[in-house]
């Protein structure tokens, strides 16, 4: 799985992916088939859609674990499109469709008058540690749904796994073997009749002092053997392990996609840091952007749409995380301050920060949108 450096800007309520529920069969061949039928926007769009589900899903569920009411849940944002009543919750879908929200009774600081403190269903009537919680879960979905889809490809599609033991090959282009005709796959057998049981022998006698000019190499391939001249280069014919895929069950699978979502953490914060350096390879992609190249991964393949979907959720979850003000990470800033200090801000001042930073985050998308998927900048002044 490749660790792409690019930061996704939020899709505004902030992000991604599909309910652990439908995560696992998201991967089954039969709905890998469905999705190969459909066209890849359109498929592009439900799979971003759920990923906002999710998120705001996270929030929605735990805090009703929490015993706070939920009143709206959107997908979607402005006025209401469709909407239906189960219990104390509307499930609606609103007209915008780039984001959405989970609207708790009392989580804004004027629904103070709204809410009084024998409202035991309000957000604000509850204990900071709670309310903690009940932020963090939306990134803390995103990050767990993409260590599921990754677990979930392994334990159906598979993971390339180097075995250090064989002798099979992947060529590099252009390079010396594949000048002599070695194909991706080969098992290497011998060089100038000197058995190969590892890529250390095949180093070793690349590197023999003395060794000549040109090589025969023995290799099998489809079941016949057969023998290649190969020029080296500095001891180096251009080869590598060849990488094979690999099943495993499920439960033997989510410790290995754990580890491959904290690897993809990293490279989301190294990507994001990278923006603040001059020459950084890293570069914000707005929901065009995200759009665009789920749609390609989504031609390559269901196993690579998916897999883009979880490198998605993660860096949302990241950019979620970020102590800016409307952000989750700014809201468990200020629920930090209270549950150190015990005493809770100034609902004043925290709700002109988050108003200001909603207008500084509608800014920075319309200007990724414009300057970066769209490349405006290049297309009036040609840099």
């Amino acid at each position: 799985m490749e660790l792409r450096q690019i930061v996704a800007m939020p899709m505004i309520a902030m992000p991604i992916i599909a309910t652990p529920s439908i995560a696992l069969p998201l991967l089954s061949a039969a709905l890998a088939g469905l999705l190969a039928g459909l066209p890849a926007k359109l498929v592009t769009a439900l799979g971003l859609g759920l990923l906002i589900a999710v998120h705001e899903a996270g929030h929605m569920f735990v805090a009703r674990w929490m015993g706070m009411r939920v009143e709206v849940f959107s997908l979607g944002f402005g006025p209401r499109l469709w909407g239906v009543m189960r219990g104390d919750t509307e499930y609606r879908i609103s007209w915008f469709p780039l984001g959405g929200y989970c609207r708790i009774a009392g989580f804004t600081p004027d629904d103070d008058g709204k809410y009084d403190d024998s409202d035991a269903g309000s957000y604000l009537n509850k204990p900071a540690w709670r309310r903690f919680l009940v932020i963090l879960a939306g990134p803390g979905v995103n990050w767990i749904t993409a260590v599921l889809l990754i677990g979930g490809l392994y334990s159906t599609v598979g993971f390339l796994q180097v075995d250090p033991h064989s002798t099979r090959v992947e060529v590099v282009p252009a390079g010396p073997a594949a000048t002599a005709g070695m194909l991706d796959g080969d098992r290497l057998l011998s060089v100038d009749g000197v058995p190969l049981s590892s890529f250390e022998d095949l180093i070793r006698e690349l590197h023999k002092e003395g060794a000549p000019a040109e090589r025969a190499i023995s290799l099998e391939r489809d079941g016949h053997s057969f023998e290649l001249r190969v020029h080296p280069e500095a001891g180096r014919i251009q080869v590598g392990y060849a990488r094979e895929l690999k099943q495993l069950p499920l439960l033997a699978a989510i410790p290995r996609a754990i580890g491959v979502t904290w690897e993809l953490t990293q490279a989301s914060l190294g990507a994001i840091g990278m923006l603040f350096h001059r020459g950084g390879a890293a570069s914000l992609s707005g929901p065009l952007g995200i759009i665009q190249q789920a749609a390609i991964a989504m031609k390559r393949g269901a196993a690579e749409f998916v897999a883009l979907l979880a490198q998605i959720s993660v860096g949302l979850a990241i950019f979620n995380l970020l102590p800016v003000p409307a952000l989750d990470g700014g809201r468990l800033v200020f629920l930090g301050y209270e549950i150190v200090l015990r005493r809770r801000p100034n609902a004043k001042f925290e709700q002109i920060l988050s108003l200001i930073g909603v207008l500084l985050l509608f800014g920075l998308l319309i200007g990724v949108t414009l300057f970066g998927d769209l490349q405006l900048g290049h297309k009036l002044f040609g840099k």
